[in-house]
């Protein structure tokens, strides 16, 4: 395990406990006792996670010499909204289980699941005013906040539409994932940077990098989803669904056209009817045409892309590298280039 594994795994256990009381204030001071709002959040916010969007605005600040406490809002405020993204994803994606427990729109219901996302996009502003920085850092930061956030849903909306297309090129998928994944790690990134008073030059730079990390997490999730477990039903969730995840998308490319016909037919069959056997032969063909090596060599690449936008910021740099080992750990096993 990294430096920077190990100090994030510090600071998750020194400050958690302080953003989810932050959290708690803000969900229960803002919501009507008799609203289920703030029950349904902290029953989503208790499948747990590792807290990344969390605890790497402390990380940053930390490594620009800003007392990590003084972000605490801010941490707070990526985490919510990530998790708002996520109880809207679960609930567009028919996602039945996360982190090993009941989805919110299985438990309480589809309705239900779309006031709780929306509401969890205006936590994360409350959040964020509790920053205790001068007006004009606060608005800048809230700014950063509402135009990360656009281009999340932005991405996530056109997830939709390349799943629709009958042919999906790599260039829309990685334009897709840039937004949806990428924004909500150059959001932490970046936006900590500003509160930091890091030059305009290292937050493009981090934001650079937040970029590269952001494709380089959705490939490890889509590898993760065929190839570990990640807390849902079972393993291909993703094919079951008919998701156009990384590999997939590589196969459709690049595969001989009866390849690419027998694998889209899997994909498009509904997901109560894709059947294991289908799943292993997807699998297979995804094994067979190339589309798992491409990943592994992605990945490989988004991560040197990544650190050489820091690379002349050795403090950054080193921070960089730990979140590609941390993002990359649940899959190195599957490829020794990963490791370390």
């Amino acid at each position: 395990m990294s430096t920077i594994e190990n100090r994030f795994s510090e600071l998750r256990h020194e400050y958690w406990p302080a953003i989810e009381r932050l959290l708690k204030d803000v969900v229960g001071g803002s919501t009507d006792p008799r609203s289920p709002i703030a029950e349904m959040c902290f029953y989503h916010l208790d499948t747990g996670g590792k807290r990344l969007r969390a605890v790497i605005p402390l990380l940053v600040a930390e490594r620009l010499g800003c007392d990590p406490i003084r972000v605490i809002p801010f941490g707070a405020a990526c985490e919510v909204l990530h998790n708002a993204t996520l109880v809207h994803d679960d609930l567009q994606d028919g996602d039945r289980m996360r982190r090993g427990k009941a989805t919110v729109w299985v438990n309480y219901g589809a309705p239900q699941a779309i006031n709780l996302g929306d509401s969890m996009f205006y936590f994360t502003l409350l959040c964020a005013q509790r920053l205790e920085f001068e007006p004009a850092v606060r608005e800048k930061t809230g700014r950063r906040i509402l135009l990360d956030t656009l281009k999340v849903i932005d991405g996530q909306a056109l997830e939709f539409v390349l799943k629709d297309q009958d042919t999906v090129r790599l260039a829309d998928y990685l334009r897709m994932v840039e937004g949806k994944t990428s924004g909500l790690f150059a959001l932490p990134m970046a936006g900590a940077a500003e509160l930091a008073g890091a030059p305009a030059d290292t937050v493009e730079r981090l934001a650079q990098a937040a970029q590269q990390l952001g494709v380089l997490f959705q490939i490890q999730d889509d590898v993760l989803d065929l190839y570990g477990e990640k807390g849902r039903d079972s393993s291909g969730s993703d094919i079951r669904e008919g998701k156009r995840s990384a590999p997939a998308v590589h196969l459709l490319e690049t595969a001989s056209s009866a390849d690419a016909a027998a694998f889209r037919a899997i994909l498009d069959t509904p997901r109560e009817q894709t059947t294991d056997a289908q799943v292993a032969e997807a699998i297979a063909l995804l094994e067979r045409c190339g589309s798992r090596q491409w990943a592994f060599d992605e990945l490989v690449r988004r991560r040197d892309l990544a650190l050489a936008s820091v690379a002349d910021h050795p403090s950054l740099h080193e921070l960089v590298a730990g979140m590609c080992s941390l993002f990359l750990d649940p899959v190195a096993e599957l490829d020794p280039r990963l490791r370390g």
